[in-house]
């Protein structure tokens, strides 16, 4: 009885037991869900509905069968469209055909590509520099008379009518392309950085001032996009706008012609003149901003310096998380951010960072605005937003432990373009290891050329120098040959050619050199004795 009564006891026991598991179970799956539909309902709190992703490709275009790969995880993170800076990489057609490089792209190619992001349901902004910048067309002999100064093929002049057709004829074909696709919401007109305004003959003879021609310029573009397609509204940098005279700004009507300012600043603190933001909000429907995930770093970097591009993204979003203009009660929403990533400082510029090589910056920037957007409080300095993201941060780079984004090193790492990052971190370390052995003053390798060339050979020749020249050489070869291999999944030969050749052209030279010098110095018997020296 006793046996039958603990029997009894057992299986209620393990009844209740069973009950409570699955109670435990039940409530816990209820919450989480409860807690997903919270989050999925969340309002933004700061309302920021454009987060345009700048893609230059001037000179660098990266193929679109990568990009392809890349939109869905952008929109995972919150990017809303893209801003495609063609420069000399779109497929223009008769008389501009010589403005398009030799590896443009295709036409049928860049139409499919368009065609997937608008099915996205991203935006898509193409950018034409129509003052400034325009290095691409200018160089050529058949535009290089519209230069406004002669010497410098970056500013166009705004005097001559041929200016005007030649912008115009750009515009045309940029426009009829991407309508023949989709109605064209924004055309950004660049305008920024002009260098060269007023020092032509036929400029210098007009009464108007340097910001007078500006203005009259940018409104006769902003005028005939708006004739050529009236929905669509223009945006341009704003660089040049905060040169205009406070007295001046009382006449200028630009945004009578649909033009949105956006206002670019790159560095890790923001110095952002608020004088300016007052006159664009009088002047202007909307306002937008610009940060920098890549190529505002130096004209040669290779990696975005990860905290210097959050910083800039941080500094800006702290900013306008509740920006109110004096005598205004109402936060002001700014229309969008776009993340620029500048693949040249300039045409004429060397290449600087690779878009798979700053993907770990990009990921940290979209992360935060995200952060930025869903907070209920603006985060008071860095530190406090970084460890808001840190987690989500390593996750999306499938990285095995937290990143330490002052000493990124993407080892533990696994998301596309880290065996690049990885190949160039070697190559640096290749480079920097051959420029300290020849600077070392253990070895006599900087002083070979000149005692073999001036103080007759009088100098010892270790064959262990040879043997250095000839490892050094092997091991620039060796990272030679793998990073086409692996840039050659990203860009096409002509790129991968020229940046190969770039990272490499001026240690390779060195070696080789001293290696020259060795090979003459080694064939040398008998030496003279010194002589005085005048």
């Amino acid at each position: 009885m006793r046996l039958l009564q603990n029997k009894i006891r057992s299986v209620k026991l393990k009844c209740f037991l069973i009950t409570l598991i699955i109670l435990f179970f039940y409530f816990f799956f209820r919450y989480k869900m409860e807690v997903a539909v919270t989050e999925s309902n969340k309002h933004p709190t700061l309302k920021l509905k454009n987060v345009i992703l700048h893609l230059d490709f001037k000179g660098s275009p990266p193929k679109l069968s990568y990009l392809k790969t890349l939109l869905p995880k952008l929109q995972s993170l919150g990017v809303t469209g893209l801003l495609m800076e063609y420069e000399d990489m779109f497929p223009y057609e008769g008389k501009l055909v010589n403005l398009s490089a030799e590896n443009h792209y295709e036409i049928i190619e860049l139409q499919e590509f368009v065609t997937i992001v608008v099915r996205l349901g991203l935006d898509l902004i193409p950018l034409v520099q129509t003052f400034g910048h325009l290095e691409h067309a200018l160089k050529l002999r058949e535009f290089q008379h519209l230069r406004e100064n002669p010497l410098y093929p970056d500013s166009i002049c705004p005097s001559q009518s041929e200016s005007y057709d030649l912008i115009k004829a750009m515009l045309d074909q940029i426009i009829n392309f991407h309508e023949n696709i989709f109605p064209l919401k924004y055309l950004h007109i660049g305008s920024d950085e002009v260098y060269h305004i007023k020092e032509c003959k036929k400029c210098l003879r007009s009464k108007l001032t340097d910001m007078d021609i500006y203005l009259s310029h940018v409104e006769a573009i902003s005028h005939y996009i708006k004739i050529r397609s009236p929905s669509t509204t223009v945006l341009l940098w704003d660089d040049m706008l905060r040169k205009i005279p406070m007295k001046k700004w009382r006449y200028v009507t630009l945004g009578k012609t649909n033009i949105e300012p956006v206002y670019w600043d790159y560095k890790p603190s923001i110095k952002v003149s608020h004088t300016s933001l007052i006159q664009y909000h009088k002047k202007f429907k909307n306002i937008w901003i610009a940060s920098a995930f890549k190529g505002a770093d130096g004209r040669i970097s290779t990696f975005p310096d990860l905290r210097k591009r959050l910083l800039n993204n941080f500094s800006w979003l702290k900013l306008i998380f509740d920006y109110k203009f004096g005598g205004e009660s109402e936060i002001y929403e700014f229309n969008g951010i776009i993340l620029t990533g500048w693949s040249r400082y300039s045409h004429m510029d060397p290449p600087c960072e690779l878009l798979p090589v700053a993907t770990p910056s990009l990921y940290l920037n979209l992360l935060m605005i995200k952060t930025f957007k869903y907070s209920d409080s603006k985060p008071k300095d860095i530190s406090i937003a970084l460890n808001y993201i840190n987690k989500d941060f390593s996750t999306n780079l499938h990285c095995q432990y937290e990143i330490n984004i002052d000493n990124f090193n993407s080892i533990h790492c696994h998301f596309e373009g880290n065996e690049l990052f990885k190949l160039l971190m070697d190559c640096e370390k290749i480079i920097n290891d051959i420029t300290k052995t020849i600077a070392d003053v253990e070895t006599d390798l900087s002083t070979l050329e000149l005692y073999s060339k001036k103080y007759y050979n009088n100098i010892n020749m270790w064959k262990k120098n040879f043997k250095w020249c000839i490892d050094s050489i092997n091991s620039l070869n060796d990272i030679r040959e793998k990073l086409i291999g692996n840039l050659s999944h990203y860009y096409g030969s002509s790129f991968v050619t020229e940046y190969v050749d770039y990272k490499l052209f001026n240690t390779e030279k060195i070696i080789k050199n001293i290696m020259k010098i060795l090979n003459n110095m080694f064939k040398v018997k008998n030496w003279k004795r010194r002589l005085e020296l005048d």
